[in-house]
């Protein structure tokens, strides 16, 4: 293949790696083995998650994005025997005090699904986010995959 063509293909094969990394981290996947206790899968989880927010700043910040408190959302009860599952994507603030700000779901997963999530990431805390020496906002987007 040409290094023309390579390079033009580039950006979509990142974008292509970045996008099965963040589903992957979303949905649940994590190291194999019996031994795996919940503490084990719950800070793979959470390493998984700040790496796929920490891609998403830019630029840069002073130190990195550190994720202090981040519950999970609680699968309904009452969807249960209805099976209801998907994907929902929340895009949120993270304020200069390192609290959520605006947080909003974006189109295309059962509203049944979307309080939950809300009502978790809204509950999260960063470290103050820094730029240049000075307080930062950020905007960041996370998938959560909801299944019984």
């Amino acid at each position: 293949m040409p290094a023309h063509h390579r390079l033009a293909s580039t950006p979509i094969l990142l974008a292509a790696t970045l996008a099965a990394g963040l589903l992957l981290s979303a949905c649940g996947s994590g190291p194999a083995g019996a031994d795996m206790t919940d503490e084990d899968f719950i800070a793979y989880r959470k390493s998984q998650d700040m790496a796929a927010l920490q891609q998403q700043v830019s630029p840069p910040l002073d130190a990195p994005l550190q994720l202090i408190d981040s519950p999970a959302p609680r699968y309904p009860s009452y969807l249960i025997s209805q099976g209801t599952k998907g994907n929902v994507v929340v895009s949120f603030e993270v304020l200069p005090s390192g609290h959520v700000g605006d947080a909003k779901i974006l189109p295309g997963t059962d509203p049944a699904l979307d309080k939950p999530v809300l009502d978790a990431v809204r509950r999260w805390r960063f470290a103050p986010p820094m730029r240049d020496g000075k307080p930062a906002r950020l905007r960041l987007q996370q998938t959560f995959r909801m299944a019984p």
